[in-house]
């Protein structure tokens, strides 16, 4: 399965949490700007802790050619990350409705992830890659 992982935060915990999602699914992670557009992907993961237009625009690129599902792990409130699943969902890619909130802390600099959280964003994705399929 084509699983694409991207990364829009500053926070080093945020980076871990890519880095949990790419270990557990085989894939990689990118942070924005992307290398390389998505393209076919059968599941897009967007990591995400601070609001940013290019993060905006990007979303309202999601169609179905570039994304089939789209996922959001998030720092902050749902109020947060609501523009973004509203561009995605105008764009025609689906959203999946379980989207995972995590608390990182105001350093960005600490990365910490324990092992309860590793093992919630595990089992996660597994789930969102089953739905998926």
């Amino acid at each position: 399965m084509k699983i694409r992982v991207i990364c829009y935060s500053k926070k080093k915990k945020m980076e871990n949490f890519c880095e949990i999602i790419a270990n557990a699914q085989d894939c990689k992670w990118d942070k924005l700007p992307l290398a390389y557009p998505c393209d076919k992907e059968r599941l897009t993961v967007f990591v995400v802790s601070a609001p940013h237009p290019d993060l905006l625009r990007m979303c309202g690129t999601m169609t179905k050619d570039r994304t089939a599902n789209v996922a959001f792990l998030v720092d902050g409130k749902e109020s947060s990350v609501r523009p973004y699943i509203e561009a995605v969902k105008e764009a025609g890619a689906n959203v999946f409705d379980n989207i995972m909130y995590v608390k990182t802390g105001i350093l960005p600099f600490i990365g910490g992830v324990s092992a309860e959280e590793a093992a919630a964003v595990e089992k996660w994705i597994a789930e969102l890659v089953e739905k998926s399929k």
